[in-house]
Formats: structure tokens, C-alpha cells, sequence
């Protein structure tokens, strides 16, 4: 297939490292395996093999695809190709991996995963960033992001999303085969979709875990009732893993979120999809990043640091709260910074 074509020439032994495990030419595997989806209960599988099916047919899809992911449309991006099941030998397996070319025929990697009502595995997020990093090594590619697909009762429902570079939910896609009026298979597309957000709805429940949900919710009364501003949202049950309160105000412009890293001590400012641009916005901000404040990248992303108080969602709030109003008062300045920062 071309893009293995192409990498192999660029990457020295790919197939050697990586391997399809479908390994059948994808376009006979889409049209076979799509009209064996059960209609009311898609796999994830399913769902994977009709978005590569789309990035591979409709240029509009990947153009809409490519500005969610690299915030721009796919006019200077050429598409090479789209994959199922990709597994590195030592750090396993990327449910879809996409590479475009882009100027100066720089490779560009997708590596999505997608998810329905599967339980998040530890450290799944970071896994799928040594396989990308693992892929700029080999010259496989020389950029990647991370992403996840999913409904958005899952993308709600764990702090682990937070660190995939990029976050589609399956509403959104739903919403994009829909604005094709016409077109009698974008309905069906979309039909597809809803059935699979149903599923989640129906199979999906993060299991809450009582301590760290009574903990949450202490941590949400002390912000509505002394930082209203912060407008935290009832955060509702909470499983084992929730450990990053998410900010995200009326007026903090739309690339930006705050968030609160209880368990690593940070309160960051996040501006997502401009890690690569950290050197020009520590140059541009540098009088900002005083008293404290560092810039730092964070996956695909840049951030402003105010190092704080770790803390302990399993333990009891109340021996912990001057460490929350720490955090809560971090993550207050950086909103006010925000509107100061020049990008």
C-alpha cells in the first residue's frame, strides 16, 4: 500500500518493527465488515473501520478531521493513508493510525483511540506517546498528535482523556454526517453513530469511587462558595482515577483550560496544539513568567505553571483544604494571565 511504500523508504525496516494486523487491502476489509455491523450495537471496531473508510473516501471528512486535530483544513496535507490495529512490538497497539504529508514533505501522524464503553486501561494515553515518539525516532514520521474518539459521556467520565493531545467526541461526528442532508449514506453514518453513543449510554458507568467523589465534591463547595469565578462544575461521581479539576470560564479563550493536577502539584494554563511553538511563547511572554510562573511544554501543548501543594484524593479533604485553596488561588491568576498572554 503506498504509505508503507513511503515508509519504508523513510523509515528503514518499518514492517520489521510495526505490523498490520489486518493485513488485507482496507478498502475490501471497509466494504466487507461494514454491512456486518449490528446496527443497534456497533463494536468499536465497527466505528473504526467506517471513520478510515471516510478519511480514505471523502476529502471533506479529512478536511474537517484535520482542522479538529491540527487546526487547519487538508489544502496544504496530503493524505497518505489510514490504518487499523498498527502494533509496535514493544509498546503495542494504536486503534488507527493516520499519516499526511504536509510542506517540505514532512510526515504527520494521527494515533487515535477509539472508545465506546471499554474500561481505560492505566496509563493507555501515555503508551499511545511512546509509540509516537517511538516514530519520530525511526523517521517513521516527524510530528504526531494524540487523539481519542469517544461519546462524551466517556470523554466526561476520567481525568485520562485530559492527556491525549486531542479529544473528538462521537456527537461531533454524528453532527458532521448530518449536515450532509442529502446524502443517504452520511444518514446511515450517522445513524451508526447515535447507535454507538446509545451503547455507551446503556454499557458505559464509571464506577464511582466514594472516597475520592466525597472529596471532589468538598473540593467543588470550597471553589463555588470562595472562587466563584473558577464557575467549577458539579463534578457528580467520581471513579478512583478522577484526579485533575478542570476549569474552564466564561471569557478563557477557546485553545485554553485551566487545570488543577492535584497528584503532580501543578495548576497549569494550558494552550493546546502549540508545543511546538514553546521557544517563540517563552520569548513573546517572558515578562509574564515571573513569581513562580514557568512555561513548559505538555504532550502537543504549551503551558503556564504555578507549582502547588500536591494532593491526595484518597485521603480527607479537610486536613488538605489550605492546599486546595492554593490550587484554587493558582488557578485564578493564571485565568486573569490568560487575557495578558500573546500567542
Amino acid at each position: 500500500m503506498q504509505v508503507l511504500r513511503c515508509l519504508r523508504q523513510t523509515g528503514g525496516g518499518y514492517q520489521q518493527k510495526m505490523t498490520l494486523q489486518q493485513n488485507e487491502d482496507m478498502n475490501d476489509e471497509n466494504s466487507r465488515n461494514i454491512e456486518h455491523i449490528q446496527s443497534t450495537h456497533p463494536a468499536e471496531r465497527d466505528i473504526d473501520l467506517l471513520l478510515i473508510e471516510e478519511l480514505h473516501v471523502d476529502s471533506s471528512f479529512r478536511s474537517w478531521f484535520y482542522g479538529l486535530v491540527w487546526g487547519t483544513s487538508d489544502q496544504n496535507l496530503t493524505f497518505l493513508g489510514a490504518w487499523h490495529s498498527l502494533t509496535h512490538p514493544e509498546y503495542g497497539e494504536s486503534d488507527i493510525v493516520v499519516l499526511a504529508e504536509g510542506a517540505e514533505g514532512r510526515k504527520l501522524a494521527i494515533l487515535i483511540e477509539d472508545k465506546i464503553d471499554a474500561i481505560t486501561q492505566p496509563n493507555q494515553a501515555g503508551r499511545y506517546r511512546i509509540r509516537g515518539d517511538a516514530g519520530i525516532k525511526q523517521d517513521w514520521w516527524h510530528q504526531y498528535r494524540t487523539c481519542i474518539v469517544a461519546p462524551q459521556a466517556y470523554l466526561d467520565g476520567t481525568s485520562e482523556v485530559e492527556r491525549y493531545d486531542v479529544r473528538i467526541s462521537y456527537e461531533s461526528i454524528k453532527q458532521w454526517f448530518e449536515t450532509k442532508e442529502s446524502d443517504h449514506r452520511s444518514k446511515y453514518r450517522a445513524q451508526i453513530i447515535e447507535f454507538a453513543i446509545e451503547q455507551n449510554k446503556r454499557g458505559y458507568q464509571p464506577e464511582p469511587h466514594s472516597g475520592v467523589t466525597r472529596f471532589w465534591f468538598d473540593y467543588w463547595q470550597l471553589s463555588t462558595k470562595e472562587f466563584s469565578g473558577l464557575q467549577m462544575k458539579n463534578p457528580g461521581g467520581k471513579p478512583a482515577g478522577a484526579d485533575w479539576a478542570r476549569f474552564n470560564p466564561i471569557g478563557l479563550k477557546s485553545a485554553s483550560i485551566v487545570l488543577h493536577k492535584w497528584e503532580d502539584g501543578a495548576v497549569d494554563l494550558t494552550i493546546l496544539r502549540a508545543g511546538a511553538h514553546i521557544e517563540r511563547l517563552k520569548q513573546l511572554n517572558k515578562s509574564l513568567l515571573v513569581d513562580g510562573l514557568s512555561m513548559l511544554t505538555t504532550g502537543e501543548s504549551a503551558a503556564i505553571r504555578i507549582e502547588v501543594p500536591k494532593m491526595d484524593r484518597f485521603g480527607e479533604f479537610a486536613p488538605q483544604i489550605d492546599k486546595a485553596r492554593a490550587g484554587l488561588l493558582a488557578a485564578s491568576r493564571l485565568i486573569e494571565l490568560s487575557h495578558q498572554i500573546r500567542l
